[in-house]
């Protein structure tokens, strides 16, 4: 499984930022070293994506504002980072990684599932960013596949596991029948004045454990696939929903985070759909929870669908 990784594009932020920037670093290094995963990852230096490919769904005024250092002081605040040149070569690999991960599964020799350790800013809206996200990776995969691979990928469901509601990947679906939207998340989280409509979404209480978290995920997946009968799945796998984190609100584990995620996959391979996996949210402090969880994203994908081949490869 090709894992395509951003952290090469370093962005230094102010101290005291609560956006935990090393945990991209962190996560590579441990898919890097962890044993088990030889010869089942391949670690990828995620490509810088183009003004062109950004301009599929975000406008283009928008794109060179953001280019050339022009965004205003209020829209930086909005995003929540300050602007830097470092920070421009970061947003363009954040959304680059993600759109190599759909080519290699959409490709002439695409595998199932291709991933991306970064990524997942469902935040960012056609002409704006906030909440951490500048260019909608998650939007700009959707709309490639679309336009490149329209008979292999089509119709698409994205997942959205943040504990926050991806507003901003709802908005630019709003009127398309062939992307659909689905969002679990914190009923009482951010964003609170932003928050749009997806095609379905799914609001969680404060303290939500694993064991509702899971129930409602399997009922709704369950669903959602027999209404969609998706050829791509695009999953924002973010770890915000941790008892740990300090912006989650919710009372998962890291167990119930595996559980939820084998879930999703055990959904895309019985139903043969191609997968690209993005990270999301994840802000505990210490940071070792955020990092854990964030590994065994990729670490469950790469055992399972290297189980799965083995074992269709002997039959």
């Amino acid at each position: 499984m090709k894992v395509f990784t951003s952290d090469w594009a370093h962005e230094k932020l102010p101290a005291g930022h609560k956006f935990p920037m090393d945990k991209y670093r962190l996560v590579r290094e441990e898919l890097e070293t962890d044993l088990t995963l030889r010869g089942k990852v391949s670690v990828v230096r995620a490509p810088l994506i183009t003004q062109e490919e950004l301009e599929v769904v975000h406008c283009k005024g928008y794109v060179e504002r953001v280019l050339r250092g022009n965004l205003t002081a209020k829209e930086n605040r909005r995003i929540g980072f300050p602007w830097t040149k470092e920070s421009v070569t970061r947003y363009r690999a954040s959304a680059g990684g993600t759109l190599a991960a759909l080519h290699a599964v959409m490709g002439v020799e695409g595998s199932m599932v291709a991933a991306h350790a970064a990524g997942g800013t469902h935040h960012a809206f056609r002409d704006a960013g906030e909440g951490f996200c500048v260019f909608n990776d998650i939007a700009l995969a959707a709309v490639t596949a679309e336009t490149m691979y329209p008979e292999a990928a089509l119709p698409i469901l994205v997942i959205d596991l943040d504990v926050h509601q991806g507003n901003g990947t709802a908005d630019i679906f709003q009127s398309k029948s062939s992307v659909f939207t689905f969002s679990i998340h914190g009923a009482n989280n951010y964003p609170w004045k932003t928050r749009r409509k997806s095609d379905l979404d799914v609001e969680v209480p404060d303290d939500t454990t694993d064991a509702e978290y899971l129930d409602v995920l399997a009922r709704s997946l369950e669903d959602v696939f027999l209404r969609v009968k998706p050829r791509l799945v695009i999953y924002q796998a973010g770890v915000d929903g941790l008892r740990e984190d300090s912006l989650g609100r919710l009372a998962l584990t890291r167990q119930g985070l595996i559980r939820r995620n084998n879930l999703v996959y055990d959904m895309c391979i019985r139903d043969g759909c191609k997968l690209v996996i993005t990270m999301g949210g994840g802000y505990s402090r210490p940071i070792d929870a955020t990092v854990d969880a964030s590994v065994d994203i990729f670490r469950v994908a790469a055992l399972k669908y290297c189980a799965r081949s083995s074992s269709s490869s002997s039959r």
